[in-house]
């Protein structure tokens, strides 16, 4: 009996130990099982289109620019922001040519028209916003200075979406005392003309080349941009690198 005991007490000993080396927890806990776990992991979005929150609300961006055509009102902003990154990386520059939409793709080329005096300008999508209600559109200070809403600030326009760009970015620092040398190819009255040399542009490399339509002794004109540079020496050497393909460009400051 004592031996049978003893024996006994040895195997509650081995059992105990047993126990002793199992945790009473799982190394995982899943609030789901984990086959259906993978399914609500964060999905990679395009910088492009990668949704964002703002005050709040979280924004998911349109994953095609293709076919958008919208009225509203548009403002515009400038010191408050000017050398400071964009959305997609670049460093935000007042007096050039560029606009911020809450949803369109980053990189997307629109046409703006002031729907009160005609004018137009075609830009990139370079960052976010505006985040006030009733406005669709911020342009740069650049842009409304050539669609004539600087004075008036809030203006009723028309986005027209006709084409995209890559997102690339820039590391150059802004300053609101830099002088900019604008390097033009020509004024065309065909608006189908302009649209041709601005492509043309794009191709060669040209991210900044911009159309900007402007009324003349009562002719429209769509005047197309290569660029606008810091330096002088840069905008000299970007004219001369178009005199084959466009002999008439010219530097204006």
């Amino acid at each position: 009996m004592r031996h049978f005991m003893v024996l006994l007490a040895g195997l509650a000993v081995m059992v105990m130990t047993g126990c002793g080396s199992l945790n009473p927890f799982p190394q995982h806990v899943y609030s789901m099982p984990p086959s259906k776990r993978t399914s609500s992991l964060p999905k990679t979005y395009d910088q492009k289109t990668r949704p964002y929150t703002v005050m709040g609300r979280t924004y998911y961006p349109l994953k095609t620019a293709a076919g958008y055509d919208e009225v509203g009102n548009a403002s515009w902003y400038g010191k408050d922001f000017h050398g400071k990154k964009t959305a997609n990386g670049y460093i935000y520059n007042m007096y050039g040519v560029s606009a911020a939409h809450k949803t369109l793709p980053l990189g997307t080329q629109v046409r703006v028209t002031n729907l009160e005096n005609n004018r137009s300008v075609v830009l990139v999508v370079n960052d976010r916003g505006p985040f006030v209600r009733g406005r669709i559109l911020d342009l740069s200070y650049g842009a409304a200075k050539e669609l004539g809403t600087v004075e008036k600030g809030v203006v009723r326009v028309r986005i027209t979406a006709v084409g995209s760009r890559p997102v690339t970015r820039t590391t150059s620092k802004a300053s609101g005392a830099m002088k900019f040398y604008h390097v033009r190819v020509g004024a065309f009255g065909d608006r189908s003309n302009a649209e041709r040399a601005l492509r043309r542009l794009v191709e060669q490399g040209f991210d900044d080349a911009n159309i900007t339509t402007i009324t003349r002794d009562g002719r429209i004109l769509h005047i197309v941009q290569a660029g606008s540079f810091l330096n002088r020496d840069k905008a000299e050497s970007v004219l001369e690198s178009l005199k084959d393909a466009f002999p008439t460009s010219y530097i204006i400051s």
